[in-house]
């Protein structure tokens, strides 16, 4: 049986702040299991303020959470603790979210990057160009240069070819799929269908919100009783609403905001589908839990997505507007597409588990301490469904 390990993990965010997403979902996750195996974790974030995290050092699920600085200077903060601290773990979890924490400069320990997906061409629809492009240029020739010999976990097939594009060697890649929490599975029995598109997820101008919006527009003249219930917060929910009462649809989108475990998990078990207009996504977390309450997904065909989603089985890749649309209208009016879908959706999602997540991520940190850190472990092989 491996050594107990003391882990420090360097995240953008917790779960408490508003706009966590899959990967603060993905790193707690983990990290309480990795403490339920005898191991100590602490998480060092942005601190969203009190009105989010009642104070800024706690301990959740066995968790230390330590909470410095906020959106930008969360890295100052975390560069020096990691010159004060780092001498007392035995290992360092960089979780790169475009920019990593550069660990590898300010600690001696083993330092793993885990990385959801490349932002690419996402950094000119956040930043300004000149922000984007000196962004875009660390993310792609900076960070690999200079983790050249540290071992990099992705979730996806399609971010894993990402990263080789940029220049990580393939052999330092080591592949570990998002899990589901079983506890939110759908029970055995007919879903609850409705005329009902879900979407849960940040508010961000790169998950193109304002295609969904528009393709609601154009399908309430076939389906007047079509309803949208977009659960998340973001930068872009202002944009967000002034287009939906541009287009009038103030009675076919209910914005819920951040909701917790329960809301959620009911807009997911009586939604007809679950609707992701992303430009791109590492895997597309928020997919696989809309699988797991039995509700397929339509999104376009972009990296992530095309890996979340089987083709034609557990939910429609869509090529443009119209396509995306059209599988939106097929599986709001056709209840047997739409039950065969849901149960293939259901049978997808079971094949992924935290457990197996945190265990395979465990193992690459006990091995990250060889310099010589190359072939990583066997990782499962997930399987395509036949419906």
């Amino acid at each position: 049986m491996a050594s107990s390990l003391n882990i420090l993990a360097l995240s953008w965010r917790c779960t408490a702040h508003p706009q966590a997403g899959g990967s603060e979902m993905n790193l707690f996750e983990q990290a309480r299991r990795w403490v339920e195996a005898g191991n100590r974790v602490t998480v060092f974030c942005a601190d969203p303020g009190r009105q989010y995290a009642p104070s800024r050092d706690e301990t959740r699920d066995g968790v230390e959470v330590r909470r410095r600085g906020g959106r930008f200077t969360v890295y100052l903060h975390a560069a020096i603790f990691l010159l004060r601290n780092s001498q007392n773990f035995d290992r360092v979890l960089d979780v790169w979210n475009g920019i990593p924490f550069f660990a590898v400069l300010f600690s001696s320990k083993p330092v793993v990057l885990l990385v959801h997906h490349i932002h690419d061409r996402q950094w000119f629809m956040e930043f300004p160009r000149l922000v984007a492009a000196i962004g875009r240029f660390v993310e792609c020739r900076v960070v690999p240069f200079l983790h050249r010999r540290v071992p990099v976990i992705t979730v996806s097939p399609t971010s894993k070819e990402a990263l080789v594009g940029i220049g990580i060697e393939r052999s330092r890649i080591c592949l570990v799929y998002n899990g589901v929490n079983r506890k939110e599975w759908s029970p055995e029995g007919k879903h609850r269908f409705g005329r009902s598109i879900a979407y849960v997820g940040r508010l961000k101008q790169y998950k193109r919100l304002d295609r969904l919006i528009r393709a609601v527009a154009n399908l309430r003249r076939e389906i007047p009783d079509v309803h949208l219930s977009i659960a998340g917060q973001g930068d872009a929910r202002t944009e967000i609403e002034m287009l939906i009462d541009e287009l009038g649809l103030k009675h076919h989108v209910t914005m819920h905001g951040f909701v917790d475990e329960e809301t959620k998990e009911r807009i997911l078990r009586t939604a007809s589908v679950f609707a992701m207009p992303s430009m791109q996504e590492g895997w597309g977390l928020s997919v696989l839990e809309a699988n797991s309450h039995g509700c397929p997904a339509v999104a376009y065909d972009v990296p992530g997505l095309n890996a979340a989603i089987c083709n034609n089985e557990t939910g429609v890749l869509a090529k443009d507007d119209e396509s995306f649309q059209r599988a939106l209208a097929a599986l709001l009016q056709d209840p047997a597409t739409r039950e065969r879908y849901s149960i293939a959706a259901r049978a997808w999602a079971e094949q992924f588990s935290w457990e197996s997540c945190a265990k395979e991520t465990l193992e690459i940190l006990h091995r990250s301490a060889d310099p010589q850190f190359l072939h990583p472990i066997h990782h499962r092989k997930v399987e395509s469904l036949t419906v």
